[in-house]
């Protein structure tokens, strides 16, 4: 979120427009001819804190009047006209129990959200992929006119003047796997996949990124020379060069950021139809499966994509064109 926040601004400003930034902090610096406001962070509860941040950006709107200002939103906001949503909608499908109607932090994460989508200055809510659209429509159905068609993220790195190497070896590879929220991205699917794989594929590698290797000490032995847990990386660009295949098999996925990386360099994608950014994912590029597909699907899938020669079609998608599209939706409502 805060990427496809930032990518947008620098492109925005880059077309003429001039953006004021209002934000708890700001990290690094900022993009030029930005206008950055910072009003400080709120300690948790997330609730509390969305709640108190909304309050400030109203009050600043209220000082600060504009003529033919367009307030475009990446949170859980109420004086906007144009919103980005990023995320599922909260407890999606998920079954309501008793706690649920007596609980403070559930009736306000709902509130936050159903004012973001149906507030009285709401012009436009943009979902990140087309999952996201019917999730959003089918949880708010009377705010269906207002949910646009999804704009996805662009890719920030120069993918094209980055090698990937050739199919890797019969008897080896790697298999590679990135998410901070492991459990719900499918790690566990991941290594069951891996291990069973290693039997027609002795050499084939498994490497884990973003995950803290004490969390899963009781998933995979990390002491083996074919375990590699990077924890917290920076340059993807190198993870997905070492990577002859991203496996993603999560319950369910706004987008998908990496799927897009991976693609934008030749990655094969092994990925569950939960996410939205399975949707890009074409026969060239990779396999989707259902989330709750059967090991067998998974096992047949990835060895299929192991044997492949590396994708010739790359994806591409830059922040310039997410900005155009944006600038389209403006000249709609400005």
């Amino acid at each position: 979120m805060e990427e496809y926040a930032f990518r947008l601004t620098e492109e925005l400003v880059s077309a003429g427009m001039e953006v004021v930034v209002l934000c708890e902090r700001q990290h690094g610096d900022s993009p030029a001819g930005v206008r950055i406001r910072e009003f400080g962070t709120h300690g948790k509860p997330h609730w509390v804190s969305h709640f108190r941040f909304s309050r400030k950006i109203d009050r600043w709107l209220e000082r600060n009047p504009a003529g033919r200002r367009l307030v475009h939103s990446h949170e859980r906001q109420s004086s906007h006209q144009v919103s980005t949503f990023h995320t599922t909608p909260f407890d999606f499908d998920k079954k309501k129990k008793f706690i649920h109607r007596i609980s403070p932090r559930h009736h306000l994460f709902e509130r936050l959200e159903k004012r973001e989508i149906a507030g009285t200055t709401v012009r436009a809510v943009v979902p990140v992929s087309s999952n996201l659209k019917k999730m959003l429509e089918s949880k708010h159905p009377e705010s269906s006119q207002t949910i646009t068609s999804p704009i996805f993220p662009g890719v920030s790195f120069k993918a094209e003047h980055i090698t990937r190497p050739q199919a890797p070896p019969a008897d080896g590879g790697v298999i590679g796997f990135i998410g901070r929220e492991w459990e719900r991205k499918g790690l566990a699917t991941v290594i069951e996949v891996w291990r069973e794989l290693k039997r027609r594929r002795p050499r084939l590698k498994l490497r884990i990124a973003g995950v803290n290797p004490g969390e899963i000490a009781h998933l995979v032995n990390q002491s083996t020379p074919d375990v590699e847990i990077l924890g917290w990386i920076e340059d993807k660009v190198s993870f997905y060069q070492g990577t002859d295949l991203l496996f993603h098999p999560a319950s369910n996925e706004a987008f998908g950021m990496i799927i897009a990386e991976a693609m934008s360099i030749g990655v094969p994608i092994l990925c569950s139809r939960e996410c939205g950014a399975s949707e890009l994912v074409d026969n060239e590029r990779g396999v989707h499966l259902p989330a709750l597909a059967e090991k067998e699907s998974w096992l047949l899938a990835a060895e299929h994509l192991l044997g492949k020669p590396v994708p010739l079609k790359r994806f591409s998608r830059t922040w310039a064109q997410v900005s155009h599209e944006y600038l389209e939706l403006y000249q709609k409502h400005i």
